[in-house]
């Protein structure tokens, strides 16, 4: 597992928190809209950073850091992502994972052993054969189901999000993605940045306006405690 990015202080990362972020490489879906695809792809032109280095400013900012989040790329993949956790729990760190909600017996260890206090699962778009183009790959929607259940059952908090990708996922979409998972405590609609997207044809895509989201919001309340919008 190689880290590949580190930001300081983020307040968009763990709402209400002051994080830091780590970005580990690699990741097992290929989103055609991905932002992050040169990490996702873990390229090895991308320069691996230290995490002893990282420990120092992590040190440094302990006294007004809330949490770390782990993000990538999908960090659940790695069986060093414990290792890594481990080592953030030392410093006495809040934790939150990042995750696209594919490896859910790891993640599960991980929130047995105390490792993670928040967990946030991208749900790519309804639970149907339309995943495996927002994925690049063919989608086990039962293993993404076995995730929402482990996070809705463990105890541990956690948030869906879903990123509004035109042709991916339609407003309207989701009401029948929070049918399929409800009740949740968190859901999070995101919006959809095109500028840096993997292929070309989502480069090109023009965005949702926030008032087609607001139109549909009454509709998903209902399956809901917390509807929140980032981005619009």
């Amino acid at each position: 597992m190689r880290i590949l990015g580190f930001i300081e202080t983020s307040f968009l990362d763990w709402d209400n928190k002051l994080s830091a972020v780590i970005f580990v490489g690699g990741c097992n879906f290929k989103c055609p809209f991905c932002h992050n695809h040169e990490l996702a792809r873990d390229l090895k032109r991308l320069k691996e950073l230290d995490f002893d280095n990282i420990k120092k400013k992590l040190v440094a900012k302990k006294a007004w850091l809330d949490g770390v989040v782990i993000s990538g790329g999908e960090p659940m993949m790695h069986p060093e992502i414990f290792g890594l956790l481990i080592e953030l729990k030392k410093l006495n760190y809040k934790t939150k994972i990042d995750t696209n909600g594919s490896f859910p017996y790891p993640l599960k260890e991980a929130i047995e052993l105390g490792l993670v206090d928040y967990v946030a699962m991208d749900i790519k778009t309804t639970f149907d054969k339309r995943y495996d183009k927002a994925i690049g790959r063919e989608a086990w929607l039962e293993v993404l189901l076995r995730t929402v259940r482990l996070l809705k059952e463990s105890g541990v908090d956690y948030e869906f999000r879903t990123t509004m990708v035109p042709t991916i996922v339609a407003p309207t979409d989701l009401i029948t993605i929070l049918k399929d998972i409800a009740p949740v405590k968190k859901y999070a609609i995101q919006q959809f940045v095109p500028k840096n997207a993997r292929l070309k044809q989502y480069r090109l895509k023009k965005p949702y306006t926030k008032e087609e989201i607001l139109k549909v919001l009454p509709e998903l309340k209902p399956y809901a405690q917390e509807v929140v919008l980032r981005g619009f």
